[in-house]
């Protein structure tokens, strides 16, 4: 029993990253949902957006963003706007934070595919899957966060 006390203070170290990266993906969620009538705006700037980054798309993606993305680009604004706000939700409160994470890179991943930009390459999008991936393998949300509740009070294991 001792390892897992041990764990769960050590997982507080990461408790400023969680934090920070959970109000980022809160904010920019947040942010395309409240701007109102955010479904049409937000598809016509995300059709703008993979039209503009189309020569630059990973080769095998391309053939995804031409006739899936494209094709339905509000469906896939809304999409995008609240699963950036539930990743969000789940990693600042440290609630199923392995994942929420996991989701999250999954979704900068997509990002970073439509940009044509490596995970190796420096910038803001493999700085996220990075932080993303140290969340999920340390099951950050066991230190102050509802992962470590459930934890403890009724045993539950699935993504905690």
């Amino acid at each position: 029993m001792t390892t897992s006390k041990t764990h769960e203070v050590s997982v507080l170290y990461l408790l400023p990253l969680r934090l920070s990266i959970g109000i980022a993906f809160l904010f920019a969620g947040g942010q395309k949902i409240a701007a109102g009538n955010w479904g049409a705006a937000y598809g016509t700037s995300l059709s703008e957006f993979v039209t503009a980054n189309l020569p630059n798309a990973f080769e095998f993606y391309r053939p995804f963003l031409e006739s899936v993305v494209l094709a339905h680009a509000d469906v896939f604004a809304v999409l995008c706007a609240w699963t950036e706000l539930l990743i969000g939700l789940s990693i600042f409160l440290g609630m199923f934070t392995r994942f929420g994470a996991a989701v999250g890179i999954f979704l900068v991943l997509n990002y970073t595919f439509a940009i044509g930009l490596g995970v190796w390459m420096p910038g803001l999008e493999s700085l996220y899957i990075w932080a993303l991936f140290t969340l999920m393998v340390c099951s950050a949300g066991r230190g102050a966060g509802v992962d470590g509740f459930l934890r403890r009070g009724k045993r539950v294991r699935l993504f905690t």
